[in-house]
């Protein structure tokens, strides 16, 4: 694949975080206004919801899929990747606080989407056995996870990479 990008998705809050966001700034601002002048709330609310949604849209985790599965800033080579599971809601409130889910890599970000994909890392030096993470596509990764497999083995690619998790 050669570092082509067959999947990208950046987990954006929904709109109600940023909604739940301005209202707590709009409070603070209203205060302040009330106190001192109603410039001043306003320029309060406008610059500190700017740089709150800035920052929360910034932050947001991305997923791709190339020749590397990365999740934020943790990566894993697409050969070291076993078997791919789809996770609904139910299931990803189930593996947040399963035991049998303890060591693996987890990015649950359930104020973005509440499902997720489960992952089985075929690396015996990883710490981590298994990954989840939330996504709000499932199917197209599980898809593109799949594409960048057959296209590996077809390659005939080594597996000289190990997954990094920070």
């Amino acid at each position: 694949m050669c570092g082509v990008s067959s999947y990208r998705e950046r987990l954006l809050p929904k709109w109600w975080v940023y909604g739940l966001a301005a209202g707590l700034v709009a409070m603070l601002s209203i205060a302040y206004g009330a106190a001192y002048d109603p410039k001043i709330g306003w320029t309060m609310f406008a610059v500190i919801f700017g740089l709150l949604a800035l920052v929360m849209t910034t932050s947001s985790p991305v997923i791709e899929v190339t020749d590397v599965l990365r999740v934020d800033s943790a990566r894993l080579p697409i050969s070291h990747i076993g078997s791919v599971g789809i996770l609904d809601p139910h299931q990803t409130r189930a593996a947040r606080s399963s035991r049998d889910h303890a060591l693996d890599y987890t990015l649950l970000k359930l104020w973005s989407s509440t499902s997720s994909v489960s992952i089985q890392v075929e690396d015996p030096k990883d710490p981590h056995p298994g990954w989840i993470f939330s996504t709000r596509n499932p199917e197209k990764l599980a898809t593109a996870i799949g594409a960048a497999l057959t296209a590996r083995r077809e390659s005939g690619g080594p597996s000289a990479q190990r997954s990094e998790t920070v």
